[in-house]
């Protein structure tokens, strides 16, 4: 047998033992992975597994009641005004604290979001504070009866109440009063604002407006 003959025999000995060692490290990589992912299942919340099961539940679902909450929160109560609303932090609070809150205030309403926050809502049948040093009612260049944060020419809508019969509005009503409307007439506590409503609900156009009532 000459020189590439003999070269050739041993390239195919050493590729056949190469081959089997190639084959043995696959199993051998095969049978780790498999050791891993045994091992770690439970770690990985698979059922049977309560902790897991119990963080994953926490993330997903908010709290419907005082009474569902395990952990300590961070606490607001949201006063929602007839005009205008107030953030008042309370701070992080126990459960057990919370749960007395809510049963102090049965009138609040519970709110908790995902994160674990908590805001209870409170309907205050008032103005708010800034209400009463900034609110004026207006009408808006479509002529709508409007709430203004500030005089209406200089200060942004705040909420619209209905559509005007303008027109009729100005045959009926002194000039006077309806200049003042048109710069914004002051509201500075709960009887101003009722007031205005009434008087100015007569003019609405759809008539299921004509008995306004302020927003609770």
């Amino acid at each position: 047998m000459g020189f590439f003959g003999q070269m050739k025999k041993r390239l195919k000995k050493r590729f056949r033992v190469g081959r089997r060692w190639l084959a043995l490290g696959m199993l051998a990589l095969a049978a780790g992975i498999a050791w891993i992912y045994a091992d770690a299942g439970p770690k990985l919340g698979a059922p049977g597994n309560g902790d897991s099961l119990s963080v994953f539940s926490f993330r997903e679902k908010a709290p419907a009641s005082p009474s569902d909450l395990e952990r300590e929160a961070s606490v607001t109560v949201r006063r929602l005004y007839v005009c205008g609303e107030e953030d008042l932090p309370l701070g992080v609070l126990p459960p057990e604290r919370i749960a007395e809150l809510a049963s102090a205030h049965p009138e609040w309403e519970f709110g908790a979001a995902k994160d674990g926050a908590v805001v209870f809502t409170e309907h205050v049948d008032d103005l708010s504070e800034a209400c009463k040093r900034n609110a004026y009612i207006g009408v808006d260049a479509a002529g709508s009866l409007t709430l203004y944060e500030g005089p209406p020419r200089e200060a942004k809508a705040v909420k619209t109440f209905f559509q005007l019969d303008v027109e009729h509005l100005e045959s009926a009503l002194p000039s006077e009063v309806v200049t003042q409307l048109r710069e914004g007439i002051r509201i500075t506590d709960l009887a101003d604002y009722n007031s205005v409503l009434s008087t100015f609900s007569d003019f609405a156009i759809d008539e299921t407006e004509k008995v306004m009532k302020p927003e609770a």
